[in-house]
């Protein structure tokens, strides 16, 4: 299954990229080599997408 990110609205948009950062700060946190925490990212972000990014640095972490 493919989605055109083109197609979604900008809201939808930053949505994504958000998850993306979300994921990649996770992935950060666990590399051995960085080890920054993941909520330090957070900053990068303000009101609603700031909760968001953290909900799914949550939801980044229970995956393995």
């Amino acid at each position: 299954m493919s989605f055109n990110l083109c197609d979604l609205t900008p809201e939808q948009q930053e949505r994504v990229e958000v998850e993306k950062a979300a994921a990649y700060a996770v992935w950060k946190e666990r590399n051995p080599d960085i080890k920054t925490p993941a909520e330090s990212e957070a900053s990068n972000y303000k009101g609603e997408m700031q909760a968001y990014f953290l909900q799914q640095v949550g939801r980044y972490r229970k995956m393995k």
